[in-house]
């Protein structure tokens, strides 16, 4: 599948277009203030807007406790779980109204992360459990009141691929690293180098050169969390180029 992923700048779009993935942690995305489409204060949470339910009350999903069912308004998830998600967010669009500050878009390819989560889940284990994994990526699921989220219960990844339906124009497609505070610490302090050996699909010759995922984390100069997987050596051997930079007048 095509993907695109949207940026303010030049420099960033050929990091990007190296093979330098940056994910940012969640919560950045809850607490920006500002009006391009980024922010969103509902992330990690099921919340039906005023708008939404006067007069609907029947049409809220039904909750249960203790054997009292009951509608739900809004659920949300505690910020010591949502700062352990770190996302990369792009969209299957290719229109600049998915963000507004963004003159530069990468194309990328839903290959790359099939790649990401062989590797990436192989490798990091033990981080969590419910269905949880590493490194997760999928289409983002659009919700309102006449159309309710499917449950999580055995796919706690699901929790931050599920964004109220005011968001649904960006079509947007995330890939999402779980990352504890202690493994986060741990690259920080010393990056994750992957190093695996690859063979070619039909002579079945190990190649000259391995496939490497450097792994690190750190905090921008604004004060946020980020993780990085660069995949820039693996993707320069084995490519030979960048990903496509576009512009919005292509």
């Amino acid at each position: 599948m095509q993907l695109y992923k949207f940026v303010p700048t030049l420099e960033i779009a050929k990091q990007v277009s190296e093979g330098v993935f940056r994910f940012y942690e969640l919560l950045k995305y809850i607490k920006l203030e500002e009006d391009t489409g980024r922010s969103d204060g509902t992330e990690g949470s099921v919340s039906f807007t005023d708008d939404g339910i006067k007069g609907f009350i029947d049409k809220l999903p039904t909750a249960s406790l203790e054997g009292i069912d009951f509608q739900c308004e809004s659920t949300s998830l505690p910020d010591e779980l949502l700062q352990q998600y770190f996302v990369f967010c792009m969209s299957t669009a290719k229109t600049e109204a998915v963000i507004g500050d963004c003159s530069f878009a990468v194309e990328l390819e839903t290959d790359y992360f099939e790649t990401f989560g062989m590797v990436l889940n192989e490798t990091v284990t033990g981080v969590a459990d419910g269905g949880q994994r590493f490194f997760s990526h999928d289409t983002v699921e659009y919700y309102d009141i006449d159309n309710h989220p499917a449950s999580i219960e055995d796919s706690h990844r699901r929790e931050v691929y599920v964004k109220q339906s005011s968001f649904e124009y960006q079509q947007e497609y995330r890939a999402a690293l779980f990352a504890p505070g202690f493994l986060f610490d741990g690259i920080s302090k010393m990056p994750m180098l992957i190093n695996r050996a690859v063979y070619d699909n039909e002579s079945k010759q190990r190649m000259p050169f391995n496939l490497e995922f450097l792994l690190r984390s750190g905090v921008d100069e604004c004060g946020w969390r980020y993780m990085e997987n660069d995949v820039s050596k693996f993707q320069a051997n084995l490519v030979g180029k960048q990903n496509k930079i576009l512009t919005f007048e292509e």
